[in-house]
């Protein structure tokens, strides 16, 4: 088993990687060493890191001897055009982290005019319900189920993918038993449960009715909800729930962890339950 770590502060890796977690998490996470920093943003395009910060990162991932791995959201033509940027100025500054795409158009983008960059397939792709009202509800269900994403691997792997990566989910089966030769990542302990293009915090700090939360889908983002979340409390669950930007998060229940654990080569840590 090896770990990547999805931290607040990169300048400050821990000599064990499961130190990101808290400490009851400790006693199911097997020992590995850190392979990985990821960065960047899985649900929202406003939130990607420039190419200065990019270069930042890969060069504490550099001075490591690790990699540096840049997530990357779903994309509406605005948010593609910005990762083709972002991209095309990493290629020029000889910056080349690994990718890891959640939208099929950044998936073509990156095969087509970044060959160079390692792609990776994010746990968007995974489209396994991960609703937290029912991941409570299948406490007695210790295993997964068979081999459910064969045809998407196989696809991702003819096309020169290197990883598949996911959260738990309810069903299980995405990794997959490795045979197809790509990487399996398991992020832990935040799963997201929702995501949207609406998000609350940029409407509550719309200036103008046309930047409202019908009417402001196109409008950029200064990034306010950048590292920021707050706790949900609903009636129909007991899971921890957050809300970070237009994303709800929630803490995935051990036991669900452990079956997945088991079919994991690589584990990403998230310290917090951002997007």
């Amino acid at each position: 088993m090896e770990y990547g770590i999805h931290v607040h502060d990169i300048r400050l890796l821990p000599n064990d990687p499961r130190e990101v977690c808290r400490a009851s998490w400790r006693d199911i996470l097997p020992p590995g060493p850190l392979r990985a920093i990821y960065f960047g943003s899985e649900f929202c395009a406003d939130l990607l890191p420039d190419a200065t910060q990019v270069a930042r990162y890969c060069a504490h991932a550099g001075d490591a001897g690790i990699e540096a791995v840049l997530l990357t959201p779903v994309a509406t033509p605005g948010g593609l055009a910005r990762i083709a940027q972002l991209l095309a100025s990493l290629s020029v500054a000889g910056d080349v982290p690994a990718v890891v795409f959640n939208d099929w158009g950044v998936a073509t983008l990156l095969r087509d005019s970044f060959p160079r960059l390692k792609r990776r397939a994010g746990r968007l792709m995974n489209r396994g319900l991960r609703d937290p009202r029912l991941m409570e509800k299948v406490m007695d269900s210790k295993s997964i189920s068979g081999d459910r994403g064969g045809r998407m691997r196989s696809f991702l792997a003819q096309s020169g993918v290197s990883a598949v990566e996911t959260d738990a989910d309810l069903e299980g089966g995405f990794l997959g038993d490795g045979t197809d030769g790509m990487q399996r990542v398991l992020y832990l302990p935040y799963a997201f449960a929702a995501s949207s293009r609406n998000c609350l915090i940029k409407a509550d700090h719309a200036r103008t009715i046309d930047e409202c939360f019908t009417k402001g889908l196109g409008t950029s983002c200064s990034g306010l909800c950048r590292g920021a979340w707050h706790r949900i409390d609903r009636s129909d669950t007991d899971l921890p729930l957050w809300r970070a930007g237009n994303t709800v998060f929630f803490e995935v229940p051990r036991f669900r962890a452990e079956v997945h654990i088991e079919q994991a080569d690589r584990i990403v840590l998230h310290e917090r339950p951002t997007a």
